[in-house]
């Protein structure tokens, strides 16, 4: 059973989980040698127009219990309890940083499909955020159904080459359906785990030249740290 608020959880695996270094990316959030350092992944050097998202905030680094937990999670031999810890993170997260997200209009989950394999984990996490978001203070977007699915199943990205995972991207993005009116607005977009941007650049860009959305900025649990 999962007892506190969602305050209290973030603040508690604050003790156990490797924060975002004080020396971040304001783009990607990655650990910078120095601030003020120029960032080492591609996409953040493109302007806004051409990333089609202005910036992704993430809960933690993808190290240590996080990312051995999150492992779990996704894959067989899964453990789908895990969602409601995950999801009262990410609200834990939104009422620790108000100010960031003060503007946005609806916060959605970057789809998985319906055959995804143990589960759809995204999907699951939104729903236990929106659980725990009793006070209704976010725009958690409904969750049955999404405002954002993903119509077919494509491959997947986890251990491939910076080409490969935005080709693979790009499918994915192909694959999007909006069941929502989003014109005008200004969109969270919520994933696991942030390595490249890849996936944040093409589904913004399908919500902004498609669904006409006004901005896309990303939350996930977890940033992949590089070396």
């Amino acid at each position: 059973m999962v007892n506190g608020t969602p305050g209290i959880c973030a603040a508690c695996a604050a003790h156990t989980i490797q924060p975002v270094a004080a020396a971040h990316c304001a783009v990607c959030s990655q650990t910078l040698a120095a601030a003020g350092a120029v960032c080492g992944n591609v996409i953040c050097g493109w302007p806004p127009e051409r990333r089609f998202f202005t910036r992704v905030d993430a809960v933690a680094m993808y190290s240590g219990s996080l990312e051995a937990v999150l492992k779990r999670f996704k894959y067989p031999p899964s453990r789908p309890g895990w969602a409601a810890i995950f999801g009262r993170l990410l609200v834990g997260w939104l009422e620790t940083h108000a100010d960031r997200v003060a503007d946005i209009d609806l916060i959605v989950g970057n789809p998985t499909h319906a055959t995804r394999q143990p589960f759809q984990h995204i999907e699951m996490i939104m729903r236990a955020a929106a659980a725990e978001d009793t006070a209704q203070r976010w725009p958690l977007a409904a969750t049955d159904p999404p405002p954002l699915v993903k119509t077919a199943e494509t491959p997947r990205s986890a251990a491939c080459h910076r080409e490969a995972k935005m080709e693979a991207a790009r499918r994915h993005a192909k694959a999007l359906a909006l069941n929502t009116d989003v014109s005008d607005q200004r969109i969270l977009l919520v994933d696991d785990v942030f390595t490249t941007g890849a996936q944040f650049h093409t589904v913004g860009r399908y919500l902004i030249e498609t669904g006409h959305a006004h901005e896309v900025r990303g939350l996930v649990l977890a940033r992949v740290p590089w070396s």
